[in-house]
């Protein structure tokens, strides 16, 4: 009989379904405020043989009443050991806005560390951090932090207007838009993995132009896909970007056989 998942990784994983024999498991990271929910419908829509491992970091859903991160390195001490036993197998990165550099910081501690390579890594609606140059909304008063957070269009009209849940939440918010600018500046040399960049066309936070930077990102292949919609495309035009997720992963995967 299989052995019992390790609670740690229901934590950090709550919606895993681990298969026997898995060709590539695609860890994916939310966007600020976002939770591992926002990858639930991914898993049957991947390629055959693809494990979905969407992490849920602390501060949301069932890790609600633990306290959010707002510092890379400490973000790393605690996710690292949740990932590494996983990346038993073939593995690649999405990271959505917040995720995207997150995603970058996990690549860049793996080759830091001599660890597993990833066979890619996916990074959507966010500048590199040498081309962060947006506003650190995350200094502001709280009606200025809101007043931006409505900008954004990440948060229900309703959450955001309910004094109580804002009140829950926006320590969270706050600790994932740190984390968003978090450049802790170890080891900014390329990576040699191949990277995709997903780019929202309407995105009025991260313009296309800001996007191209992430070609100094790799030495390995890099592409840039636009697609319609502003900076939540994810949630906009979702099939476009999933169907170019399997697109990625297809390649990747059949490239190392």
């Amino acid at each position: 009989m299989a052995s019992a998942t390790p609670p740690v990784l229901d934590r950090w994983f709550p919606s895993r379904k681990p298969l026997p024999e898995p060709r590539l498991r695609l860890f994916c990271l939310p966007f600020a405020g976002g939770s591992a929910a926002i990858y639930q419908s991914w898993g049957m829509a991947l390629p055959t043989g693809v494990e979905l491992c969407a992490v849920q970091l602390p501060g949301r859903e069932r890790r609600l009443m633990e306290p959010a991160l707002k510092s890379m390195p400490e973000l790393m001490d605690v996710l690292m050991p949740a990932l590494t036993p996983l990346m038993d197998r073939p593995f690649a990165l999405f990271g959505y806005s917040m995720g995207a550099r997150i995603g970058l910081e996990v690549a860049r501690t793996l080759k830091r560390q001599g660890g597993p390579k990833p066979l890619g890594f996916i990074a959507a609606a966010a500048p590199p951090p040498s081309h962060n140059d947006r506003e650190p909304i995350h200094t502001l008063d709280d009606a200025g932090f809101i007043a931006k957070l409505r900008e954004y269009d990440g948060t229900p009209e309703e959450v955001l207007q309910h004094k109580e849940l804002l009140e829950l939440i926006l320590p969270t918010l706050r600790a994932d838009f740190a984390l968003a600018w978090s450049e802790n500046g170890k080891d900014t040399a390329p990576l040699d993995i191949p990277l995709s960049v997903y780019a929202g066309k309407g995105d009025k936070h991260v313009g296309l132009d800001v996007m191209e930077h992430w070609r100094a990102e790799s030495t390995a292949d890099v592409r840039l896909r636009h697609f319609e919609g502003g900076h939540f495309f994810i949630r906009t035009h979702g099939p476009p970007v999933l169907a170019a997720v399997r697109e990625d992963l297809t390649r990747w995967m059949t490239a190392t056989t």
